[in-house]
């Protein structure tokens, strides 16, 4: 993403870097040449980041539904398996 871009930077950019980037663009075109990539590289940063965060927070949530399935089948099976034993025994 160029830092000259007027657009809105994209979801997962912290509004810190927005500001910063506004910043960037009110300074001279040489000053502003020079940042520039810095801030392509920064934003990208960013934006892998959150990504990252995104997916992990997905794969949690997952696990944890994963989870409570298991203990919802561990818990089934020990009750069939405890109301077998009564059977068997009487």
């Amino acid at each position: 993403m160029n830092a000259t871009n007027p657009e809105p930077m994209r979801a997962g950019v912290p509004p810190e870097l927005t500001s910063l980037r506004d910043r960037i663009l009110a300074l001279p075109p040489d000053a502003r040449a020079e940042l520039e990539p810095l801030m392509d590289d920064v934003v990208e940063q960013a934006m892998f980041r959150s990504r990252v965060l995104t997916i992990a927070k997905e794969g949690l949530e997952r696990y944890r539904l994963e989870l409570a399935a298991l203990r919802f089948d561990l818990e089934a099976t020990r009750r069939e398996h405890q109301a077998s034993r009564v059977r068997s025994d009487a």
